[in-house]
């Protein structure tokens, strides 16, 4: 079971490869169309910094400056949390659509916070902890507050970029173009292996608001494999500052890789390590992590 993610907080691709027999494990099945490419931005691919490519660029700088609100939504998962550069500080929360599991995610300065619920072989209320030199990278642990929700490292990505024009109505405008995979920090030699060049330029949209920033970025991974569908990460600016206070107890996390597979295994059948209480949700799940970020009511 892969525990990496695409693009930091947003695209949970090499798990839905995982889960559609596309994963390294079937690389050995490979078509000579998608023959065997290493992971690394190709030299004939880069926009340069110019027109649309430097708007795109500007306008992605305000989200490592304010504290903002993240939101995701990819096959695999939705993630919700808010992040904030200059504390260093950050809170994300991930529900797998498949079995509603779900992860918070707590970044406190160079150390990392983390709680499951409904994930067989956890027990329920247990707060694990590690550094940040020992998060896998790529993982659901993977919480970035300098760049929320990976933005800056999928603008570094784009390798052609096209605008539409402003909306009259709104000031917003929509920009489209290709981004290359292999450029990102999380893609791995599976999604070369399976794919290959094809990675190299996945079309996305953009759009940046009346203000000149950049409020959402969709990577359309249908073009890979149509069960994929799209990766969707939404910024929106909090307006006030977060609150983050570092988790009161916790655990170390030891074994960190064999909880993440727990985490994004298929439901098992049996009983988890404690049962979880009736009416137990999100927001409790949040408190276990001590109040790392505002809850979405406070905030």
């Amino acid at each position: 079971m892969q525990v990496r993610r695409l693009v930091a907080t947003m695209a949970t691709l090499t798990a839905v490869l995982g889960a559609t027999g596309c994963g390294p494990g079937n690389s050995g099945q490979n078509s000579a169309s998608t023959k065997e490419t290493a992971c690394g931005r190709s030299d004939a691919s880069p926009v340069g910094q110019r027109g649309e490519v430097k708007d795109l660029t500007a306008a992605v700088g305000w989200i490592s400056r304010e504290p903002v609100r993240v939101t995701t939504d990819t096959a695999e998962a939705t993630g919700q949390g808010v992040m904030e550069a200059q504390r260093r500080t950050g809170t994300m929360s991930y529900t797998l659509k498949k079995n509603d599991r779900m992860i918070l995610v707590t970044r406190y300065e160079e150390d990392v916070y983390f709680a499951m619920l409904n994930v067989p072989g956890v027990s329920f209320g247990t707060n694990y902890s590690l550094s940040r030199s020992e998060v896998p990278a790529g993982s659901y642990l993977d919480v970035d507050p300098n760049d929320p929700g990976g933005a800056r490292r999928l603008v570094d990505a784009v390798v052609s970029v096209q605008s539409d024009g402003e909306q009259a109505a709104t000031g917003k405008r929509r920009l489209a173009g290709a981004v290359d995979l292999t450029a990102t920090w999380y893609a791995d030699e599976g999604l070369c292996r399976k794919f290959g060049d094809k990675a190299r330029a996945i079309p996305f949209n953009a759009t940046v608001d009346d203000q000149g920033r950049l409020v959402e970025f969709v990577i359309e991974l249908r073009a890979l494999a149509s069960e994929m569908g799209d990766a969707r990460t939404n910024w929106e600016a909090l307006g006030v500052p977060t609150n983050p206070k570092r988790p009161a107890k916790s655990q170390p996390a030891g074994d960190v890789r064999s909880l993440l597979e727990a985490f994004e295994s298929r439901p098992d059948v049996g009983l988890y390590a404690r049962p979880v209480a009736d009416g137990v949700h999100a927001g409790e799940l949040r408190d276990l992590a001590g109040g790392g970020g505002r809850r979405e009511r406070d905030a």
